[in-house]
């Protein structure tokens, strides 16, 4: 497993600088097969809780659900101005929750996807967290590997002292 980056930097909006960081992992047939046999590409490798994007991309679908209505129900019908807005919010908010959203799925770095960055640090920073997690899961892989069969593993008491510290804290 080789994990690829590329870097870019783009003008933004009002003179300031976007950065683009872009990453795949080029999968051997081995790794690529035991990702199909435990459905792994639906896993997540880095998750996100953003509820103000939630927010954003339900505001932004209903004003694009409001313009494209408005505007079809005026120059064509209400049922297909309703119809074609209720697409096009969908859509549009699929596009932007996905475009926007900071959770990583397996699927995205086997695929490549683009993470957006407002500054050098913060492409950095998600450049060595991505690397950590990729290192992380290829562990996950390599144990993948031995995943059939039973493993008997013995378990031996602890001391008294020891085994009430360990029930106390809860592990």
């Amino acid at each position: 497993m080789e994990l690829l980056f590329k870097r870019e930097q783009t003008p933004g909006t009002v003179g300031r600088v976007r950065f683009k960081l872009w990453a795949k992992v080029d999968l051997e047939d081995e790794e690529a097969a035991l990702i199909k046999k435990y459905s792994l590409s639906d896993a997540v490798l880095i998750e996100a809780v953003q509820p103000e994007l939630l927010r954003t991309t339900i505001l932004l679908s209903v004003g694009v659900f409001v313009l494209v209505f408005g505007f079809l129900a005026f120059s064509w019908s209400t049922s297909g101005g309703f119809l074609l807005g209720a697409i096009g919010s969908i859509g549009f908010g699929w596009w932007y929750l996905n475009e926007k959203r900071e959770t990583i799925f397996v699927k995205d770095v086997m695929h490549g996807r683009y993470f957006s960055c407002k500054s050098v640090i913060a492409l950095a920073r998600k450049e060595a967290w991505l690397e950590l997690v990729i290192a992380y899961f290829r562990q996950v892989m390599e144990t993948a590997k031995h995943w059939d069969g039973t493993e008997r593993r013995t378990i031996e008491p602890l001391p008294k002292d020891e085994a009430r510290e360990i029930i106390l804290r809860g592990l």
